[in-house]
């Protein structure tokens, strides 16, 4: 068949969406505003402190059973609180005093780094920090779940997750690159820890300050969402009677132990084994979010048209792949590939999972159903991160840290390979205009419009 041919079948099949039929399901210029800024805020204040904990922690002499403490509590008390704020913000249908609040203040505790003596009291620290975030993230994501038209979801918490991962590659840029040329590679990263600790502040500060300006979406005339009068117990149980929800919760949580099981092993191998000096360790994590700055809108359209289940299966089966990438890893560069490639994977899929969960929680209490799947996956990567941290401690009473390192790694790559088909189950919850069978077809008639961003009707 000639070429011309062939071009006509696929665009008789798959008509090209023109710019103007996507804007019925925009949010308004200032909700986009607020939402992007505040994700692009967190992620910088996050990039920029990130990389001084870690180095702060093992300059201290934190063992890998400290590291997985810090990390574990992290994951623990970031959604451990998160029922109640959840349930609160339903209560008094708030969701952005919460967000300004917890988005300002969450970053100041890092500032007492510049006293520490001792890596137990980064756990504390940190402790504190995630309290902090835990009080707006059910709020957060609550906001985002009344906002969004269930037709463009994916759509749009892909802008939302690409504005974090813009923030994260400059706050990469800044502490890893910037300040490292600028004071050379021995830097001491206690002693400027409050360098960062302000300029995130001060960030925050600017990025919700758009939110004055948006009215709360449970308080609006007209809007039509179901109001849920019970007490906790009957919300709890209206989240239990949620099959698609508790299934997800389930799954999720299974295999979140055995994702966040190598959290602190990389850090190790990155810093002790490979000798990564902080350009390094700031390479790989900006090569991460270019992956996904080029990758996730794609991704998101996709799983507005085509699907969620079939992406979000995608996204945990390829993650055996990085554990796998870091045991043979003997060289810098390598570990530049493994994120690459992988992390290109990683971020087309993951649009899919934030889609998902939107999908399988209601409009109504919602910020109590946010609440529940925190705090059941935060218990779930609190024991992953603290398991993993402390198997390479036990195996080093028996070989060197390099092969305790890479036993452990080898053990959670077979686990995640093999609890990756347990996503197999999940089902979708609405219907979609294409089938993944006619994604090829679907690509090439649009490719050119996948990249596009939407015009405005005039």
């Amino acid at each position: 068949m000639p070429e011309s041919d062939s071009s006509k079948d696929l665009l008789d099949q798959f008509p090209l969406v023109e710019p103007s039929e996507e804007t019925d399901h925009e949010i308004s210029k200032i909700e986009q505003i607020a939402l992007y800024s505040r994700s692009i805020a967190t992620s910088v204040s996050n990039g920029l402190v990130g990389p001084f904990v870690s180095f702060i922690s093992l300059n201290l002499g934190a063992s890998a059973g400290i590291l997985g403490w810090i990390q574990a509590i992290a994951n623990l008390l970031r959604q451990f609180l998160d029922p109640f704020f959840g349930r609160l913000s339903d209560l008094i249908k708030r969701r952005i005093p919460f967000i300004v609040i917890s988005t300002i203040t969450w970053i100041i505790p890092y500032a007492f780094l510049y006293l520490v003596k001792a890596p137990e009291f980064v756990i504390l620290i940190v402790a504190i920090v995630n309290i902090l975030l835990s009080l707006g993230n059910p709020a957060w994501n609550a906001l985002q779940n009344e906002l969004f038209p269930r037709e463009v979801r994916g759509k749009l918490t892909g802008r939302v997750f690409w504005f974090g991962s813009f923030g994260s590659m400059i706050a990469t840029l800044f502490t890893g690159v910037i300040l490292t040329f600028a004071f050379g590679d021995n830097i001491e990263y206690q002693k400027f820890i409050l360098i960062p600790v302000g300029i995130g502040v001060f960030i925050s500060i600017i990025a919700v300050l758009p939110f004055r300006k948006i009215e709360e979406p449970l308080k609006r005339e007209g809007m039509k969402l179901d109001k849920f009068e019970g007490s906790l117990k009957d919300g709890l149980k209206e989240i239990f009677r949620n099959k698609p929800f508790t299934k997800f919760v389930m799954l999720y949580s299974i295999y979140g132990i055995i994702w966040t099981f190598s959290w602190p092993l990389f850090s190790i191998k990155q810093i002790n084994i490979l000798n990564a000096s902080p350009v390094e360790v700031a390479l790989m994590e900006i090569i991460f979010a270019a992956t996904s700055l080029l990758l996730i809108l794609l991704g998101a359209k996709i799983a507005d048209k085509f699907g969620r289940t079939k992406l979000i299966m995608l996204n945990r089966m390829s993650l055996f792949l990085f554990p796998l990438g870091y045991i043979f890893a003997s060289e810098i560069w390598h570990l530049y590939l493994v994120h690459f490639f992988i992390a290109s994977i990683f971020n087309l899929s993951f649009a899919g999972v934030n889609a998902y969960i939107l999908d399988i929680i209601p409009k109504k209490n919602s910020g109590l159903y946010f609440g529940v799947l925190s705090l059941v996956t935060g218990v779930f990567y609190f024991l992953g991160t603290l398991a993993g941290g402390y198997m390479v401690q036990i195996l080093e009473i028996w070989y060197s840290q390099e092969v305790s390192l890479t036993i452990a790694l080898a053990f959670v790559c077979i686990m995640r390979f093999l609890l990756g088909f347990i996503f197999l189950s999940l089902k979708e919850v609405k219907s979609f205009e294409y089938s993944y069978k006619e994604l090829p077809g679907y690509i090439k008639s649009n490719f050119v419009n996948l990249f596009r961003k939407p015009s405005r009707r005039k």
